[in-house]
């Protein structure tokens, strides 16, 4: 049976293309240039995956491809293993939306770059299917500026409404409601800096759909240095829950820190509560408590990141009466210029297994990108987890790997992960080994780096759960 997967690519500007790239009637002013690249993991440790990969214009019309591909594109990936696309399939200049389709169950990230001197990166997950709404918790027009896209997950049109709710307490506008219509497979793109005039603006955005279904990803830019912008992307949600797990919270960590927003999205105000489980090796911290946050508000705790004292750890957030969440992360270190986002999970979708569709260590010449990552448990008690390393064709399997003895486990991999110099490149599949609940977060990095690098360098994404 083939299994579909809707993938938006948010909006794609190829490097030589800018000046002969038409922008998009008004939601494209002043918009980054985006490059993407593809990551798609084959879940089936026995049975390749036979893959299509279909390309959609912002009208809903599928893209002409060069020779010699056809779109959709065709192509398999191996048991167990990943395919990386970059660059993508189109010439040079596309710009829209991607719906992949496979018979066997795959786990898809896309990484975002700005393409500037010194490029930013941001990394968001492929979702299995669209909602009739979609929340983003955080929307920004102040140093930072959103770009959010919205894709038609489903085989009707859809017709929808973005409903943009300003922080309470802010002191920001309510900006009036904006319509729109998507036909299916195609997405559209909006910019903050289209809205509420020279001002600046703060809150979370709810999207309605009349009919259809719908997915999203929002880029929060911060162009203040062009040369060297920063780019912190996440998906939307299509629906809430009781309880948001965030495997990885950061204060004073080497000059990192975090920033979690959480949308309350009703029905009514309510009162959301952060509750925190440090990593091993750090204290407990003392719950933060939100009042009267209003249906499609937000509540927002900010860690700092010039003060002496280090934690880290991971929050569970809950929000009172029979209201839901959505939560999401914002990670920086401001003084590096680094900024990434990823989303908070809802306990009841987790497992005892994890995917990560790239790994990477070593990856590079004089510069070397690697991730790293948290996984956390569900009901907040020690874990033990083996991890098994799926490398990329051309890349040798490498021994599996253990940690126990704490609810937040770390597993950071510049050094020590392939011997020497080696480069690495593939995924991973984690395991509890008693069974609980897990969730991961996976950053991405680069290490060797001068002191005085002043370049957005980092990204995140969501473990899938399998």
């Amino acid at each position: 049976m083939k299994k579909s997967l809707s993938f938006l690519l948010l909006v794609v500007f190829l490097i030589g293309s800018l000046a002969a790239a038409p922008m998009k009637t008004v939601y494209a002013a002043a918009l980054p240039a985006y490059e993407s690249a593809i990551q798609i993991q084959n879940l089936d440790s026995v049975n390749v995956a036979n893959i299509q990969i279909a390309y959609y214009n912002p009208n809903g019309s599928l893209a002409t491809l060069p020779a010699p591909y056809t779109n959709p594109v065709a192509d398999t990936v191996q048991p167990g293993s990943s395919n990386t696309y970059l660059p993508i399939h189109p010439n040079a200049g596309f710009k829209g939306s991607v719906v992949v389709s496979s018979d066997k169950q795959i786990a898809i990230i896309s990484n975002l770059t700005i393409a500037a001197t010194n490029r930013a990166l941001g990394t968001y997950t492929g979702v299995a299917a669209g909602g009739p709404s979609l929340f983003f918790p955080l929307i920004d027009k102040r140093n930072n500026v959103s770009v959010f896209s919205i894709q038609n997950a489903s085989s009707v049109v859809a017709n929808y409404t973005i409903d943009f709710v300003p922080v309470p307490g802010g002191g920001y506008a309510d900006i009036p409601d904006v319509t729109g219509s998507l036909q299916p497979g195609a997405a559209a793109t909006y910019n903050m800096a289209d809205y509420n005039g020279a001002n600046p603006w703060l809150g979370s955005i709810k999207v309605t759909a009349s009919s259809g279904a719908l997915a999203g990803v929002v880029s929060n830019v911060n162009s203040t240095n062009a040369a060297s912008p920063t780019n912190g992307v996440y998906n939307g949600f299509s629906s809430g829950s009781s309880t948001s797990i965030l495997p990885l919270i950061m204060e004073n960590n080497n000059g990192n820190r975090t920033g979690a927003s959480c949308q309350n999205l009703g029905p009514g105000a309510a009162t959301i509560t952060m509750s925190y489980t440090p990593s091993a090796g750090f204290p407990a911290r003392t719950a933060d408590v939100f009042t009267n946050v209003p249906e499609n508000g937000i509540a927002v705790k900010v860690m700092d990141y010039q003060g002496a004292t280090k934690w880290i750890g991971g929050a569970t957030v809950t929000v009172s009466g029979s209201a839901t969440i959505a939560c999401v992360v914002n990670q920086t270190r401001p003084d590096r210029k680094n900024s990434n986002l990823y989303e908070g999970f809802n306990p009841a979708a987790a497992t005892d297994t994890v995917v990560m569709p790239l790994i990477m260590s070593k990856n590079g010449t004089e510069t070397k990108a690697f991730t790293a990552f948290s996984i956390a448990s569900v009901d907040g008690s020690n874990i033990n987890v083996t991890c098994d390393w799926k490398p990329s064709t051309g890349f040798a399997d490498i021994a599996d790997t253990t940690k126990s003895g704490a609810p937040v486990l770390v597993f950071s991999q510049q050094t020590g992960f392939s011997a020497g110099n080696t480069r690495w490149i593939g995924s991973a599949v984690c395991v509890e080994n008693s069974g609980k609940s897990i969730v991961a977060v996976v950053n991405q990095s680069r290490e060797g780096l001068p002191a005085n690098y002043l370049r957005d360098v980092t990204s995140a994404y969501d473990a899938f759960n399998q």
